[in-house]
C-alpha cells in the first residue's frame, strides 16, 4: 500500500485494509466483539416467554463471516422465533428471570376437618419446573454460565424455587438493580446476595461437589441513543453497566452517575440555572437573613437614663414633668 493511501484512510477515520488481514487476526477481532446481553424470560405454567433487544448481535449483520464467527466463538441457539428470533449464547449472555422466593421453615400442615370436602374436583395444575423447560428448548442451555434474577423483596431471609444447584456449569450470578434507583434500593439488593449465598452454603451440606459461582449486583442501565431519552417504549432493553461487590462500588458508581447527569444537563440547557432554582434560592436567602429592626421605635442613643431610687426621693432633685 502507497503512503498516499495510507494518509488517505487515517484522514477518513476509515479501516479499508481489514479483509487483507490474515484470518486468523480477523477472527481475533471478530471474538473480541462479542459482548455480553442481557436476555429476560418471563416464567408462566405452560411455556417461557423471551424477549431480547432488537438487533442485538452485530455480528449477525456485518458479513457471512462475522456471523460464522459469532456462531463459532459464542455458541448462539435459537430461543425462540415469535414474535421474532432470539438468540442466545449460554456461555457470554445472561439469562433474567424471575427465580420465585420461598421461606427457609417447611409451611405449617394443618389437619383437614372434612377429607371430601377438602379433596378438589381437579387438582390444581403443578408449576413445569424451570429448568427442565430449559433443557427442553436447546440441551446447551444446562450449560448456562450467567443468570440474573430479580431480588427478594421480603424482610424474611428467603430461599429461591429454582434449583440453582441444577446448573453445573454456572459462574455468575447477579441480583438485578436498576442504575437510576441503586441508592434506594442497596438494602434489598446485598441482602438477596446473603440469601443466595445462603441457600448455596445449605446445598453444600448435603452435596459438596456443587460449585458457589461468584454472586454480586447487577446493575441495569439504558444504553448507546437510549441512555437519556425520557421515553423508552414498552420493550425493556436496558443492559448491564456494572457489577458491584459492596456498597463502596456501588456508592462510587452512584456518584459517577450524578456527575454524568450533571455534564448532561449543562450540556442540554446551559449554564443558566432554571427559574425554579432561582426562586429556590432567593426563598432560602431570605429566611436566612436576620429580621431588620422595626422603624416605628426610637432610636436606643435617644432615649434618657431613668433616674435611680435615691435621685427620685431626695430632696433636692427636681420633679421633671
Amino acid at each position: 500500500m502507497d503512503s498516499t493511501d495510507e494518509v488517505s484512510e487515517i484522514s477518513s477515520n476509515r479501516f479499508t485494509i481489514f479483509p487483507r488481514l490474515p484470518a486468523e487476526l480477523r477472527a481475533k477481532v471478530w471474538q473480541a466483539a462479542i459482548t455480553p446481553r442481557v436476555i429476560r424470560c418471563q416464567r408462566t405454567n405452560d411455556e417461557n416467554l423471551f424477549t431480547a433487544p432488537p438487533k442485538s448481535v452485530t455480528l449477525f449483520e456485518v458479513s457471512r463471516e462475522s456471523r460464522n464467527i459469532a456462531f463459532l466463538y459464542g455458541g448462539f441457539i435459537l430461543l425462540s422465533t415469535t414474535p421474532c428470533y432470539i438468540y442466545f449464547s449460554p456461555k457470554i449472555d445472561y439469562l433474567l428471570f424471575d427465580v420465585g422466593w420461598k421461606s427457609l421453615a417447611d409451611p405449617p400442615q394443618y389437619p383437614r376437618l372434612n377429607a371430601a370436602l377438602a379433596a378438589p374436583a381437579t387438582p390444581p395444575k403443578v408449576p413445569q419446573d424451570f429448568i427442565v423447560s430449559l433443557e427442553a428448548i436447546d440441551p446447551a442451555l444446562k450449560m448456562l454460565r450467567n443468570i440474573m434474577v430479580h431480588p427478594n423483596w421480603n424482610d424474611q431471609r428467603m430461599m429461591p424455587t429454582v434449583p440453582l444447584a441444577r446448573l453445573p456449569y454456572l459462574e455468575r450470578v447477579l441480583v438485578a438493580s436498576d442504575e437510576k434507583s441503586i441508592g434506594l434500593r442497596s438494602e434489598v439488593m446485598f441482602s438477596t446476595v446473603h440469601d443466595i449465598k445462603m441457600y448455596y452454603g445449605i446445598t453444600r451440606k448435603t452435596a459438596p461437589e456443587v460449585t458457589t459461582p461468584r454472586i454480586a449486583v447487577g446493575c441495569l442501565g439504558w444504553t448507546g441513543k437510549d441512555r437519556w431519552t425520557m421515553h423508552h417504549g414498552r420493550h425493556d432493553n436496558r443492559q448491564l453497566v456494572a457489577v458491584f461487590q459492596d456498597y463502596a462500588a456501588m456508592k462510587e458508581h452512584q456518584r459517577l452517575l450524578q456527575e454524568e447527569e450533571k455534564r448532561f444537563t449543562e450540556e442540554r440547557f446551559g449554564p443558566r440555572t432554571p427559574s425554579f432554582m432561582v426562586k429556590l434560592r432567593q426563598a432560602r436567602e431570605a429566611h436566612s437573613t436576620e429580621p431588620k429592626p422595626i422603624s416605628i421605635l426610637p432610636d436606643i442613643k435617644s432615649l434618657q437614663k431613668p433616674p435611680t431610687y435615691e435621685e427620685a426621693t431626695s430632696a433636692d432633685t427636681p420633679l421633671k414633668e
